[in-house]
């Protein structure tokens, strides 16, 4: 890489595991350089901190992994916070241009205004992203400075966090000797590093599919239009396979990764599969039919309830880009084939894009969030934008933000 280079670091902490990522970014491209991994299976529960120590000890164990594969230290990360208390919600606010032309100040402003939405005092708002511009009601506009006008108006939409989760976060990071700079929502990471541009301009679902919880964002003619959290997961799936087959979780799990599928279809009938007993008791061998059998509804019905959630947004006539799916769940075989039937919508597996450096490791779903977060870190030291980029909560310098969301709405023009 040529020119000035910056080194930054993303944290993902998920249901089941913690992942650091250490970056190298220049003006033209950001380059992978190390990724750390740590099993976490009681540090968070849909989001909420409900181990301290375990979840410190994991982030410490990812970002030793990180450093030792990057040749650097870790000390800021951009983190990413997800679980059932992550809400989006569209609003709209206004303001008269004081010149009669639009300059950098009047964006800070509307922005500002357009975030200061009543929210209950448990509650604040992580992420801003501009959805479109109006001036003087002449509306669909991406980058309104310059332009003559006595009204701007703009469309944004928030993400919002429940307070105490965010500052349990903050409190582990610490601990862990890393300084959260910003938080972004889990399902917009993914989205940044799975989406193509045509898809967000058709209108797509992002679902990443995750341990605990499905992280759900719906995009409509390029912008973000919707953001939710389903409380289910892969966890679901392991729980069913232990108790329907009788055997220990941790067997169940494995089961689930090596031979599990969600479509029947894909099933050879003479399959068998070796299942451990419980409490000492002796294995025995299954068909594998048995297991999908387990699967299959779980998984039938957590595409209803992505369903249901895409209804409530009243974007369902309007994606004709489909769902992409990610996450570690989107491994399993038979995952394309069961969306495809139940949401009746073309369904693809996502997987980290445009990757330079350690292609062959984040060629997985799971570490989609981490990429993304990466992405969104490299934002303020790129020119290149091959995808959208966007901004959290305004920061306090205005002329940083407009360069931000002159950034995020290039790339829709």
């Amino acid at each position: 890489m040529k020119g000035k280079t910056e080194i930054i670091a993303a944290l993902d902490l998920g249901t089941s595991k913690v992942t650091v990522l250490v970056a190298e970014v220049c003006e033209t491209g950001m380059t992978v350089l190390g990724v750390g991994t740590a099993q976490c299976e009681e540090g968070l529960r849909r989001g909420m901190v409900i181990s301290i120590a375990r979840l410190v000890d994991a982030i410490k164990s990812a970002k030793r992994d990180a450093e030792q594969m990057s040749g650097y230290m870790v000390t800021d990360v951009v983190a990413a916070i997800g679980g059932v208390h992550v809400l989006g919600v569209n609003n709209r606010a206004m303001v008269s241009p004081r010149h009669g032309e639009i300059v950098d100040a009047d964006v800070c402003q509307v922005l500002e205004m357009a975030t200061a939405l009543p929210l209950p005092v448990d509650r604040s708002v992580i992420n801003v992203v501009p959805r479109e511009y109006s001036v003087d009601e002449h509306d669909g506009i991406r980058d309104p400075l310059g332009m003559s006008g006595v009204r701007l108006d703009a469309d944004v939409h928030l993400i919002t966090a429940a307070k105490a989760a965010v500052d349990n976060i903050r409190k582990c990071a610490e601990r862990a000797g890393l300084r959260i700079t910003q938080l972004v929502a889990s399902p917009l990471a993914s989205a940044l590093a799975v989406l193509e541009d045509s898809e967000r301009e058709l209108g797509v679902v992002v679902l990443d599919l995750g341990a605990g919880t499905g992280d759900l964002t719906v995009w409509a003619q390029g912008s973000l239009v919707h953001t939710a959290v389903i409380g289910a997961g892969g966890e679901l799936i392991t729980r069913d396979i232990a108790t329907g087959l009788r055997t220990p979780s941790a067997c169940a799990e494995s089961l689930k990764i090596a031979h599990g599928s969600a479509w029947a279809g894909m099933v050879s009938p003479g399959d068998t599969v070796e299942v451990p007993g419980v409490g000492g008791r002796d294995s025995r061998t299954l068909a594998r039919h048995y297991l999908t059998e387990i699967i299959e509804p779980r998984v039938c019905e957590i595409f209803r309830m992505v369903q249901a959630d895409i209804q409530k947004s009243g974007y369902e006539d309007f994606l004709a880009g489909g769902l992409v799916l990610t996450g570690g769940a989107a491994n399993m075989p038979g995952m394309v084939e069961l969306g495809d039937e139940v949401l009746n919508l073309p369904v693809r597996i996502g997987v980290p894009r445009g990757v330079k450096g350690l292609s062959s490791i984040l060629g997985d779903p799971a570490l989609s969030t981490a990429y993304g977060l990466a992405l969104f870190a490299s934002l303020p030291f790129r020119e290149d934008m091959p995808q959208p980029m966007l901004p959290c909560r305004p920061p306090k310098r205005r002329g940083r933000l407009v360069r931000l969301v002159r950034k995020v709405m290039g790339f829709m023009t």
